[in-house]
């Protein structure tokens, strides 16, 4: 058996829950060892397949630990020939742990003065990475695109640059990375993963990185070896780069190396669209009167005029009347005091699994990962505020989760909240998309 394989296999039993050990770890046979590539002997293809689903980052983190250096795996089952599979490339992989939205992409983009040369630009890098507004900046109010966009550049590269590797993070994903690499003894791994792996490399949010010194270090580090090296580096932020709030001098003048721009608020003609669009997607039918009677009284934020549609299509659906320009005033002109319709648990967890490039059975899964393990957390935290849903009803509602391991997920983020002013900012931004 491969020295290189045992050495992991005793960093895997010593960090993972045992009966897990023994059912899917312990069979694995090495096969073939060159140093730089393992060839791994798994039972049957539902074993192969629940590893990579499951066990994959654990078993990569364990042999950077003992080589100290990527090492690439690729695994045969028993009688069938080499290479039936793709095998996994050597280090973490740009696609996890966070995915693309698929519909955020620059079709479906509405544009309007207010966005035009964030669009364009967005383009022209996404076009010609590296050599064209780099690094690009983007700053702006929650809910005017942002996120959409370097979603959007990454799906345009993948399809016309499909040689170049896309990273893709936000900055209270990246600042959890980086705290964890830390307690790991692991910052070579992250360091390579970020420095070395990718072509192009989208920040979403990086004012979450205010006040994390560390952090902010690692990052300029990062950026000086993307941005030296002709590699692209796209950011966004709630604000303009100079108004950081507790950024070092030299990360904010980097930010403006390349092009900052605003996207502020959008027109009404563009709100009245992106009502429009938002409806057709729902298969809802809109009258243009009554989206222009929404888009008129809700001017400084996209979310809260997005959930003013959400309160008339469900008013509609529970009135079972269609939308009008009748129902969009009866919204308008709803007192303070009148009782909002209900948040649903599910509407939650589609809120918060969207918001953080997941679907709802990501979150339901068994995956352990950060990426997904903390918005489940926050999906588990926001349920328990804002309904009345018992324990174990958000453990049924969650895959079947006992009550324990609900309760146990709820006070790990409590713990959490209590030292991290950039969590409270991301569930803040959620409960505004919620409408709450």
């Amino acid at each position: 058996m491969s020295d290189l394989w045992n050495k992991a296999l005793t960093l895997l039993k010593d960090r993972m829950d045992p009966g897990q050990f023994e059912s899917w770890i312990r069979p694995i046979r090495a096969l073939a060892d060159d140093g730089g590539h393992l060839l791994l002997e798994v039972p049957d293809d539902f074993s192969r397949q629940w590893i990579r689903d499951n066990l994959l980052d654990q078993i990569q983190d364990a042999l950077w630990d003992t080589a100290r250096q990527p090492v690439g795996i690729e695994f045969q089952i028993p009688g069938k020939a080499r290479n039936a599979e793709a095998p996994v490339a050597p280090g973490p992989e740009e696609e996890s742990p966070i995915r693309l939205v698929s519909r955020f992409t620059f079709e479906t983009y509405l544009e309007g003065p207010t966005n035009q040369v964030a669009a364009a630009a967005c383009r022209m890098a996404a076009d010609r990475p590296g050599k064209a507004y780099n690094p690009l900046f983007l700053w702006g109010p929650v809910g005017v695109g942002k996120t959409h966009l370097l979603h959007a550049i990454a799906h345009r590269v993948r399809t016309e640059h499909p040689d170049l590797r896309v990273g893709y993070v936000t900055g209270e994903a990246y600042v959890n990375e980086v705290m964890t690499a830390i307690k790991n003894q692991r910052l070579d791994l992250l360091r390579h993963r970020y420095r070395s792996r990718y072509d192009l490399l989208l920040l979403d949010d990086v004012q979450y990185l205010h006040r994390k010194e560390f952090p902010q270090d690692e990052f300029f580090h990062t950026f000086n070896a993307l941005y030296e090296s002709g590699r692209q580096v796209v950011i966004t932020s709630d604000r303009s780069p100079e108004n950081l709030p507790d950024f070092s001098d030299r990360l904010r003048s980097r930010f403006q190396w390349g092009l900052a721009v605003e996207i502020p608020q959008p027109d009404e003609d563009l709100r009245i669209r992106i009502l429009l669009q938002k409806a057709r997607a729902e298969e809802m039918d809109l009258p243009i009167e009554a989206a222009r009677v929404l888009a008129q009284h809700y001017r400084d934020s996209v979310r809260e005029l997005e959930g003013a549609l959400n309160r008339m299509t469900a008013h509609a659906l529970i009135w079972k009347v269609p939308l009008s320009v009748d129902l969009a005033r009866r919204i308008v002109t709803d007192s303070p005091g009148r009782k909002r319709t209900p948040v649903t648990a599910e509407f939650i967890l589609r809120v918060v699994a969207e918001m953080h490039g997941l679907t709802i059975q990501d979150l339901k899964g068994a995956r352990r990962h950060r990426a997904v393990s903390l918005p489940r957390q926050i999906g588990i935290y926001l349920i328990r505020k804002h309904t009345r849903a018992s324990f174990p009803a958000i453990g049924h509602l969650l895959g079947g989760r006992s009550h324990s391991t609900i309760v146990a997920g709820l006070q790990a983020l409590e713990k959490e909240l209590a030292h991290d002013p950039s969590l409270e900012a991301l569930i803040r931004d959620i409960e505004e998309r919620l409408r709450l």
